[in-house]
């Protein structure tokens, strides 16, 4: 929280150019956001130990769920050598993240000007990189790919960040496949029709390297960060 909350760009740093590239969403604000909304998940996580003193079987994976996401998506901005590269991802994500709320919009019968408005200030922010001219801003990449692509970055983690995304997201859906695999369980009444009641709870141990891996996650974007700054 506190490598976080200090956060600056450094003038003439390489973050001090991307920012300037993409004034309409730049891409530190983007990773900033990410490392914030992955942090305040965590932070519910930690409350709901310590001074709930509970351990919720569905709900902590859905929290560390959140942090790999948004973290993820904060090192795959940050990770390319090429600023061209660094940009377009930025733009893609601004255009998705901005799309959506069109939808939305679409959906309450509103209007949204403001859809035309952005659309304008990313191809202004495209077409101002000679490289970038004209390119295509519609196909993000999904987060699967964005976590697949950080993977060289957290060689140390005991899972990918891709099978820890996708195994908490199995248990945040309700994936009943998935429960079996991550739950302890005690079967606590009679078999019948084929089926029975169970008691279910996480492994602690599972649940701290959950955690831990989020962790690592967040300090190698922290890493990165100073890297590029």
């Amino acid at each position: 929280m506190a490598r976080s909350e200090a956060l600056a760009i450094r003038a003439g740093s390489s973050l001090a150019g991307d920012r300037s590239a993409t004034p309409y969403s730049s891409v530190p604000d983007q990773v900033r956001a990410g490392l914030g909304v992955a942090l305040d998940h965590l932070h519910a996580f930690k409350i709901i130990v310590t001074d709930g003193g509970a351990v919720l079987p569905f709900a902590m994976f859905t929290l560390v769920r959140s942090a790999y996401e948004a973290t993820g998506t904060a090192l795959w901005l940050l990770h390319p050598a090429s600023r061209d590269d660094r940009v377009l991802r930025s733009l893609k994500l601004a255009r998705e993240n901005r799309r959506l709320v069109h939808v939305a919009m679409q959906q309450l019968e509103r209007d949204d000007p403001g859809w035309a408005k952005t659309l304008a200030a990313l191809e202004r922010d495209r077409d101002a990189r000679p490289g970038l001219v004209g390119v295509d801003l519609r196909d993000v990449e999904r987060v699967t790919a964005r976590l697949k692509d950080i993977g060289p970055l957290l060689p140390s983690l005991f899972q990918s960040p891709l099978t820890l995304w996708q195994t908490s997201s199995g248990m945040a859906h309700a994936n009943g496949s998935m429960i079996l695999l991550m739950l302890d369980r005690e079967q606590i009444g009679p078999s019948e029709h084929g089926g029975a009641d169970f008691m279910m709870t996480p492994s602690l141990l599972a649940l701290a390297g959950y955690f831990d891996a989020a962790l690592d996650m967040i300090e190698t974007a922290l890493d990165l960060w100073d890297r590029r700054n």
